[in-house]
């Protein structure tokens, strides 16, 4: 057998074998039980359905704890109603933003182009309580969504990998006077270089990277108040 036969023979058993780790994963999910009030809820979903996905963080590429609890809070504090999410993947940052939506009485737009990924960010904000009810998911290539989403936005969370200038640049039209900007910034050097140049050339906004504690970080850009 040829070393190319061999090369695509492994590449192919990866694949299947990454496929069926994920339905693995998703049929091993903990199902919630009756819950008699929200805080009971709130209390499973922080101690058993989000630990069981953080052991598939590097696979979802989620945001570590950290970076999810300062998102929760960041929500809460500056009293965010309407929020924006680009890249949802298997919904872990999703129900973190929700989690504090809920106490702001506010609702998550999330946006992912695989279809995939769609179906299990779905389960696992459903088992959090949150689906529809809080969180929307919309499938799609947020470049071409976003513009076509009707309402404005008083927050936005970019987490598509280190190029997410584009997908900022798709959403600053959709964002109120008010809005902040959080974006995933991945611990690749040079990640987000393109981002952070770009924002210091408008003097509309003020940035700052913010570290939670984790090798990642979150780059924050408020609105200037008009004067």
């Amino acid at each position: 057998m040829s070393k190319t036969m061999v090369l695509i023979g492994t590449i192919v058993l990866t694949i299947f074998v990454a496929i069926g780790m994920r339905s693995l994963g998703q049929a091993n999910a903990p199902e919630p039980p009756a819950f008699a009030s929200d805080a009971q809820r709130h209390a499973w979903v922080m101690n058993t359905l989000l630990p069981w996905m953080e052991q598939f963080r590097e696979r979802y590429h989620n945001v570590p704890r950290s970076d999810g609890e300062f998102l929760r809070w960041l929500i809460i504090a500056t009293k965010r109603r309407r929020a924006l999410e680009i890249g949802t993947a298997n919904g872990y940052s999703a129900i973190w933003l929700g989690l504090g939506l809920e106490v702001t009485k506010g609702r998550l737009t999330t946006v992912e182009i695989k279809p995939d990924l769609v179906r299990e960010a779905k389960a696992n904000l459903k088992r959090a309580g949150l689906l529809e009810r809080v969180v929307t998911v919309v499938e799609g290539d947020a470049l071409k969504v976003v513009p076509q989403l009707p309402d404005k936005f008083d927050f936005a969370f970019i987490d598509i990998g280190p190029r997410a200038l584009p997908f900022v640049e798709a959403v600053l039209p959709k964002l109120t006077d008010d809005a902040i900007i959080a974006v995933h910034r991945p611990p690749f050097e040079g990640a987000l270089s393109d981002y952070l140049a770009a924002m210091r050339k408008r003097p509309e906004w003020l940035t700052t990277i913010v570290q939670t504690g984790a090798p990642t970080a979150i780059v924050l850009s408020v609105r200037v108040p008009k004067r």
